[in-house]
């Protein structure tokens, strides 16, 4: 007579792995997270700058935003963006996850589309002026880069007009200066978590298929 073998507790800790891995994985895709890099040239420089932030400088950056931000008028999205940092140089400035901006816009009209972010930014003072907000505009003036106001992706940078970016610093009487130039490069960077995730979640469900075979042919020796 054959004997049924009842599952052990050990043998239910890899489905309960594999279940909870995807499910995991599932969550991570659902945070609607996108990470964009990018790099610029200087155009021009306030004189207040010039010192630490010469026309010579190459500027490079990233951020993240999350398209599933819910809208607080027409085409607006505040505190969309998780992630910023902007490199000048030897100089760096961070998004500021304590002050008054963090907007994404995006407006789409027959003379003209437009998806811009704007942050504020922390970073180390330039003599008298600390730096106050990042700006990025892609622009396009013909109104054909961007269909609808949903928080989406911004248009590649071939389908633009313009892609003008600028650092505004700010001292205790309220004058700004700022660096500013143009976009040169901007590129999708891929979230590694929700990939890993849902790699151990394959592997753990293979794991889990190789164990149910060796445990049909034990029982059925």
């Amino acid at each position: 007579m054959q004997m049924t073998k009842q599952p052990s507790v050990k043998g239910l800790i890899l489905p309960a792995i594999a279940l909870c891995t995807l499910f995991a994985s599932g969550n991570v895709a659902q945070a609607a997270l996108v990470n964009y890099s990018f790099t610029g040239s200087v155009g021009s420089v306030s004189g207040a700058l010039k010192s630490t932030l010469p026309l010579s400088s190459t500027m490079t950056g990233s951020f993240q935003f999350d398209t599933a931000t819910s809208a607080s008028g027409a085409g607006r999205y505040f505190d969309a963006v998780k992630n910023l940092s902007v490199t000048i140089g030897a100089y760096t400035v961070n998004l500021d996850p304590l002050g008054s901006t963090n907007v994404v816009q995006i407006t789409d009209n027959p003379t003209g589309d437009l998806w811009r972010l704007k942050t504020s930014v922390i970073g180390n003072s330039i003599g008298e002026f600390t730096p106050e907000h990042f700006r990025v505009d892609f622009a396009d003036e013909d109104g054909a880069a961007i269909t609808g106001k949903s928080l989406k992706n911004p248009p590649g940078l071939g389908d633009l007009t313009s892609t003008h970016w600028r650092l505004v610093f700010e001292n205790v009487d309220g004058k700004t200066v700022r660096i500013q130039g143009v976009l040169n490069s901007l590129t999708a960077v891929p979230l590694p978590a929700a990939v890993l995730l849902f790699g151990a979640g394959l592997i753990s469900l293979v794991g889990l298929g190789a164990g149910g075979f060796r445990n049909l042919r034990s029982t059925q020796a």
